[in-house]
């Protein structure tokens, strides 16, 4: 009994060094990146497609000075973009709004939160969102289907079947640190498992596994053995941002 209190006190202790602040004189302050306001509203394409604001030539990049969460829409070809774009449109009308000039739509009534959200386009090599001046940790991030996504698994399209049973997509993410291209962690949420969708509407992903890092890249990936030709796309919302910063001092 009493080296079982022994382990279970060493556990509690660690865990505790793990999550506390480094020093007397910093605090852990959690931040919440929603996109909402009339910034973030400037930067929505009214085109679903994307063809008002993001197929251009010039990549658009943001930054949430809050959170300190910065990501950008990666034009790969004129014409084309990647990356993580905000959103406004939501539609569950597969018929309709699931071609791939339906690409900004979100497969949910609606935003988790407000009326924006983030479109990540992994086609062309994942999704990176950074942290410009501080490492922090994302603690947890709303995630959902989008509507091309959602119709090209479910009824296919002239390139691919629907999913089968035995195929499934998640998005990984994986986080670096200090510039290095050293892995710190990876985690992954399921889209679709099994020829199923893995959730319906928004669901919360929990990445406090993913520690520290500058940077986290997002990237769609499925159990195939060849290209992915479903395609590479989710939303995100609601990203929740932890950072050990040091105490403001307060002069009387």
């Amino acid at each position: 009994m009493i080296r079982v209190k022994h382990i279970v006190f060493t556990l509690v202790a660690l865990l505790y060094m793990a999550c506390a602040p480094e020093s007397n004189n910093d605090v852990v302050n959690h931040y919440l990146c929603d996109f909402e306001g009339a910034k973030w509203d400037a930067l929505v394409d009214s085109n679903p497609n994307g063809d008002n604001l993001l197929n251009g030539s010039v990549a658009l990049t943001w930054h949430d000075e809050e959170s300190d969460l910065a990501g950008e829409v990666t034009i790969p070809f004129e014409g084309y973009w990647g990356g993580a774009a905000i959103s406004n449109h939501c539609s569950q009308d597969l018929q309709n709004n699931g071609s791939p000039t339906d690409q900004l739509y979100v497969y949910a009534e609606g935003a988790y939160s407000g009326s924006n959200f983030l479109i990540c386009n992994c086609f062309f090599g994942g999704v990176e969102l950074r942290f410009e001046s501080k490492t922090s940790y994302i603690e947890s991030v709303m995630v959902a289907n989008t509507t091309y996504s959602r119709a090209v698994t479910t009824n296919g399209n002239h390139l691919t079947a629907p999913l089968s049973e035995n195929t499934s997509i998640w998005v990984e993410a994986t986080g670096y640190i200090n510039g290095s291209e050293a892995v710190q962690a990876t985690t992954k949420l399921y889209l679709y498992k099994n020829g199923k969708p893995a959730f319906e509407g928004w669901t919360k992903w929990y990445m406090t596994s993913m520690s520290r890092c500058d940077r986290v890249v997002f990237d769609v990936k499925w159990n195939g053995t060849d290209y992915n030709p479903y395609p590479a796309y989710f939303a995100m919302d609601d990203i929740k941002v932890v950072r050990q910063e040091r105490a403001k001092t307060i002069n009387n």
